[in-house]
C-alpha cells in the first residue's frame, strides 16, 4: 500500500534528494558510464540553450519526437530523457516504462553548477523544493492528494506519512487533527497547496525554492473553513472582531446558521448562552480568537473552551444557614459583609485567614494583583476562644497601624502590577522560538519594558521590609528608614522611565496598529484575569502615580505619628525625600524633552550649524514672521525665529510656490521645511523694537544687532505671521538677553517706536509679490544660459520674458507701466529677466526706501551704547 495515498499500488522507490555520481563509492562510481542526454518533444529539440547545457556537460544527446523507440536501448546503455512537460501520453509512457525523466531546468542547473546529472528514482524536473519534507492533513480524497505529492516530487521534495520534528512542512486543507496540533506547537509552517502551485508555476526559474519567505504568504490562515459567530462583545468591537476574521481567512455568520463552526463568548460579560440546540461544535472564549491571530494558527479550542460560570461560586458573601434568622444575626452577618467590602482587599491581614482551597480558586496566577476572597466561613475559626483573640486583635489596631497597613497593601497591590507587566507581558515578548517569530523587534521591547525591573526590584524590597514591619508591630517601627534607605535607588529607577513614558506609549500605539500579531497579544493579555481587563498602556501608567501616592501615604501616616516618637522626624525626612526625588525627575525630564526638541529643530533645518546642539542650549520659543527688512532673504519672505537661552536662529520657511519652481530632478530629493540663515548671539542683540500699532505697520517688531566683528549697527525687522502673541516674544527675548549681558531690568532693552521712523511698513506688503518675481527670474535666467539654448527654449523662454517687457500691453503684462516708458527698450527674446523687472520695480518705493533720505535716523541712536 502506498504511504501516502492509502491506495493499493505498487509504490516506487523513493529517495528524499537527488544524489550525483560524487556521492557514490569510489568502485561504485568507476563503473558508472556518462548517461545519453535524449531530449524529447519539439520544445527541447528546438531549445538552443538547453542544447548548447548538455554540449557544456560533455554528453552525448539525441532527439526524438516521444523517445519511445529508446526505451528498450535504455536498459543497455544509461539514458536520460529530457522533457519539457511532465504531463500527456509520452510522458505516462516514459513513467511507465521507468525510463529516468527529468526537466530541463536540471540540465541547466548542472550545467550552471559543472556538476552531473543527478540519480533520482522518480521524474525530476526541477530542484526548487530540494531538502523540504512534508506532510499532508485535511484531504481525505485521493483525486486531491495525488497531484500535490507528484508536484512535489517532481520538484525534488519528499513526503511522509507521519508527522515528525523533522517534518520541514505541513500542507493542511483544515485547521482540525494532531498533524495540524503537532505543527503549531513545534512551530512548524503550515502551508496551503496554494504554495506548491505557486513554486510549480516558477519551476523554470533556477532561482525559486520552495523554503523562500516570501511564498510564507500562503500559509493556512487561522481560520482557514471556520465560521464564526460573537456573543456578549459591544457593537464596535464585534464589529471589528468580525473584519478580523474575514482578513484572516474565516466567515462569519449568526450562532444558529448551519455553517457556523464556532461561538466566541466574551466570558466576562456573558451571562446567558443560546439553547443547547442552537450551538455549534465549538463554543470558546475571546482569548481563542485573540490568541489564533496572534500566533498567526488556530489554537487549541479544548484549552481555550467556554464553561459558564456558577453565579452563587463568585459570591463574596457567605449566606446565612437559614433565611428566616433572628434580626440580630442578621445585623451581624451585614456587619461582616460591609467590614469585608471596606477592606479593599486587606486579606492578609491578622483578622482573616483564607482557607487554601480559597486562595486556589480566586488567584489566577502568581501575578495576580486583582486579589478576590470570600468572608471567611464559622469553620475557618475553630474555637469561641480564637474569635474573641481576634476580636480583640481588631480592636488594638491604632490609626497609625491601620495607615500602615494600608501602605503595604497598596505597594503590594503595586509590586503585584509590575510583576504583571513582566511576566503577563515582557516575558511573553521575549519568549524564544516563537511561532511565526517574534512579537516584537528587539528595539521596540526595549523601549517599552526596559525601564520596568529597577523599578519592580526596588519596591520588591521595599514590600518586604513593610511586611515585616507589620508582622512584627510596634508603635516605635520606623516607617521612615524604609524610603530612606531606597531614596537613591528610586532615584535612579524613575527617571529613564517617567522621561520616556511619552515615547513608550507612542510606541505601544505604533505597534498596536501595525502589527496585528501585537495587536491581538494586548487584547489576550487584557482578557486574563490577573490584568483585570486594564490595557498596556493603562497598567504602565502606574509607576508615574506611584511616587505621588507614597507621599500622601507618608503624609498621612506622619499625621498619626507623636512628634516625640523617632519616626516623626523620619517621616517628615522621608517625605522631602521624597519631594527631591520627584523634583528631580520633572527636571530630567523637561531636559529630555528639550533634548528631544532640539534635535527636532537640528532635523528640520537644512545646514544647521552642528554647534546649535549644545548641553547649555535650551530651547525656550519659535516665532513664525515675514521679513520687513530687506537684510535676510528679502522683504516679504517668510522666516522663523528660534529663540534658545543664549542665541537666536534665523531660518528661511519653504514655501510651495518656491518648490514648485524646480525642476523635477531637484524635486526628488526631499527638502527640508527650513534653510538656516544665521545664529545670533544673544550678546551681539543690542535693542529689541516694539512698534506701535497703526494703519502701516501692524504686528510688528524689530533687533538692532551689532557683532564684534562689525561695527555698524543692522536693523532686522519683521512681522509676526500666526496667531502667536508678539509681547510674549519679545518679552522672552528681552529676558534672555539680560541674562545673557546680566543686566537686572530686562525691560530697558525693549524700546517702543513709530514704525515709520525706522521705516518699517506692512502697508505695502501686498506687492511683495513683485519681488519674488525678480527673484524667480534672476533663478531662471541663471538657470537657462541664452548663449547655449537651443531654438525652441530661446522661444519658449521668450514668451514667458514678454510678459515684463516694457511693449507688452498691459492687459498682458504681469505688472502693468505705462506704454510710452521707454526705458531699458530691448528685444524681449534677448533681455534678462530681471532687467525686464528693473522698470517696473523703480515705480514702487523699496523696503529701504520707503521715505525720502532726510528721514533716515541712525540706528545707533537706539544701540545699548546710549545706556546710562
Amino acid at each position: 500500500m502506498c504511504y501516502w495515498c492509502s491506495t493499493n499500488h505498487t509504490p516506487r522507490l523513493i529517495q528524499t534528494a537527488p544524489f550525483s555520481k560524487k556521492d557514490m563509492p569510489t568502485s561504485m562510481a568507476e563503473d558508472v558510464k556518462e548517461p545519453l542526454v535524449i531530449l524529447v518533444g519539439k520544445d527541447c529539440r528546438e531549445n538552443e540553450e538547453l542544447k548548447a547545457a548538455v554540449k557544456a556537460l560533455e554528453l552525448d544527446q539525441e532527439e526524438s519526437d516521444t523517445g519511445l523507440e529508446l526505451i528498450r536501448r535504455a536498459s543497455e546503455i544509461e539514458s536520460v530523457f529530457v522533457l519539457g512537460v511532465f504531463e500527456g501520453e509520452v510522458y505516462h509512457k516514459l513513467l511507465k516504462a521507468e525510463a529516468r525523466i527529468i526537466g530541463p531546468p536540471i540540465v541547466h542547473q548542472c550545467a550552471k553548477n559543472k556538476c552531473p546529472i543527478p540519480f533520482h528514482s522518480r521524474p525530476l524536473y526541477c530542484t526548487a523544493m530540494q531538502g523540504v519534507i512534508t506532510c499532508f492533513t485535511g484531504f481525505n480524497r485521493r483525486e486531491e492528494l495525488a497531484p500535490l505529492a507528484d508536484l512535489l516530487h517532481h520538484m525534488g521534495g519528499s513526503v511522509r506519512k507521519e508527522i515528525t520534528p523533522k517534518v520541514t512542512h505541513l500542507v493542511a486543507n483544515s485547521t482540525e487533527g494532531e498533524k495540524y496540533r503537532f505543527a503549531v506547537s513545534f512551530g512548524t509552517p503550515i502551508m496551503s497547496s496554494d504554495w506548491l502551485y505557486r513554486v510549480w508555476e516558477e519551476r523554470d526559474n533556477l532561482e525559486v525554492k520552495g523554503t523562500n519567505p516570501k511564498l510564507m504568504v500562503h500559509r493556512v490562515p487561522p481560520f482557514f473553513k471556520c465560521c464564526l459567530s460573537f456573543l456578549g462583545f459591544s457593537k464596535e468591537e464585534q464589529k471589528h472582531m468580525e473584519e478580523l476574521t474575514i482578513e484572516n481567512g474565516g466567515m462569519f455568520g449568526a450562532v444558529d446558521d448551519d455553517e457556523c463552526t464556532h461561538l466566541v463568548v466574551d466570558d466576562q460579560g456573558t451571562k446567558e448562552l443560546p439553547p443547547t440546540s442552537m450551538l455549534p461544535h465549538y463554543v470558546v472564549k475571546g482569548e481563542w480568537f485573540w490568541g489564533s491571530i496572534q500566533m498567526e494558527a488556530c489554537a487549541d479550542e479544548n484549552l481555550l473552551e467556554y464553561q459558564k460560570m456558577n453565579p452563587s461560586a463568585n459570591s463574596i458573601f457567605t449566606p446565612g444557614r437559614c433565611m428566616s434568622g433572628s434580626k440580630s444575626r442578621k445585623r451581624k452577618r451585614l456587619r461582616e459583609n460591609i467590614a469585608q467590602l471596606a477592606g479593599e482587599g486587606d486579606y492578609d491581614s491578622p483578622l482573616y485567614k483564607r482557607r487554601s482551597s480559597e486562595m486556589g480558586r480566586t488567584s489566577m496566577s502568581p501575578s495576580s494583583f486583582l486579589d478576590a476572597s470570600n468572608t471567611p466561613d464559622q469553620s475557618d475559626y475553630v474555637t469561641e476562644d480564637q474569635k474573641e483573640k481576634v476580636s480583640n486583635i481588631s480592636m488594638k489596631i491604632t490609626p497609625r497601624q491601620q495607615v500602615v497597613m494600608e501602605f503595604l497593601q497598596t505597594e503590594k497591590n503595586y509590586v503585584g502590577i509590575l510583576n504583571t507587566i513582566l511576566t503577563v507581558f515582557k516575558a511573553e515578548v521575549e519568549k524564544p522560538n516563537q511561532y511565526n517569530g517574534a512579537l516584537l523587534a528587539p528595539q521596540h521591547t526595549k523601549v517599552i519594558f526596559g525601564n520596568i525591573p529597577p523599578i519592580y526590584d526596588v519596591h520588591c524590597q521595599i514590600s518586604e521590609e513593610l511586611q515585616s514591619i507589620v508582622e512584627n508591630w510596634s508603635e516605635e517601627k520606623g516607617i521612615g528608614d524604609v524610603i530612606l534607605e531606597h531614596a537613591d535607588a528610586l532615584m535612579k529607577a524613575y527617571p529613564p522611565f517617567v522621561n520616556y513614558f511619552e515615547q513608550t506609549k507612542e510606541t505601544i500605539a505604533k505597534c498596536d496598529k501595525t502589527n496585528p500579531r501585537f495587536h491581538a497579544f494586548l487584547k489576550v493579555c487584557q482578557s486574563k484575569p490577573e490584568c483585570g481587563r486594564q490595557t498596556l498602556t493603562e497598567l504602565l501608567i502606574r509607576p508615574v502615580q506611584r511616587l505621588p501616592s507614597i507621599s500622601l501615604l507618608l503624609n498621612d501616616i506622619m499625621k498619626h505619628t507623636p512628634k516625640e516618637n523617632i519616626d516623626h522626624s523620619k517621616l517628615e525626612k522621608a517625605i522631602n525625600i521624597l519631594k527631591e526625588v520627584m523634583t528631580h525627575i520633572n527636571e530630567d525630564k523637561r531636559k529630555t524633552e528639550n533634548q528631544v526638541v532640539m534635535f527636532e529643530i537640528m532635523n528640520d533645518i537644512d545646514n544647521c550649524p552642528p554647534t546649535l546642539l549644545s548641553s547649555h542650549r535650551k530651547f525656550v520659543a519659535r516665532m513664525d514672521v515675514i521679513e520687513l527688512s530687506d537684510e535676510l532673504c528679502g522683504r516679504g519672505m517668510p522666516l522663523s525665529l528660534f529663540l534658545f537661552t543664549d542665541s537666536l536662529e534665523l531660518c528661511k520657511r519653504r514655501s510651495r510656490y518656491l518648490n514648485s519652481s524646480k525642476s523635477p530632478a531637484l524635486l526628488k530629493t526631499p527638502q527640508k521645511a527650513l534653510k538656516h540663515l544665521t545664529l545670533i548671539p544673544l550678546a551681539a542683540i543690542k535693542r529689541v523694537v516694539d512698534c506701535l500699532e497703526r494703519d502701516d505697520c501692524r504686528n510688528s517688531f524689530g533687533i538692532i544687532v551689532k557683532s564684534n566683528s562689525e561695527m555698524t549697527e543692522k536693523l532686522f525687522s519683521f512681522m509676526v505671521d500666526g496667531e502667536e502673541s508678539k509681547k510674549e516674544f519679545t518679552t522672552q527675548l528681552t529676558k534672555s538677553i539680560s541674562h545673557i549681558v546680566c543686566m537686572a531690568d530686562h525691560e530697558s532693552l525693549m524700546v517702543t517706536v513709530v514704525g515709520r521712523d525706522l521705516h518699517i511698513n506692512t502697508s505695502e506688503l501686498g506687492k511683495h509679490s513683485i519681488s519674488k518675481a525678480a527673484r524667480l527670474g534672476k533663478r531662471v535666467s541663471r538657470a537657462f544660459s541664452f548663449n547655449k539654448t537651443p531654438g525652441r527654449l530661446k522661444r519658449a523662454v521668450s514668451s514667458v520674458s514678454h510678459a515684463f517687457s516694457p511693449f507688452a500691453d498691459s492687459r498682458e503684462r504681469y505688472l502693468g507701466t505705462p506704454r510710452g516708458n521707454l526705458q531699458g527698450k530691448r528685444l524681449a527674446s534677448c533681455m534678462d529677466l530681471t532687467d525686464s523687472i528693473s522698470p517696473t520695480l523703480s515705480s514702487y518705493a523699496s523696503s529701504t526706501t520707503l521715505y525720502d533720505e532726510s528721514d533716515t535716523i541712525s540706528l545707533g541712536a537706539y544701540s545699548l551704547k546710549e545706556l546710562p
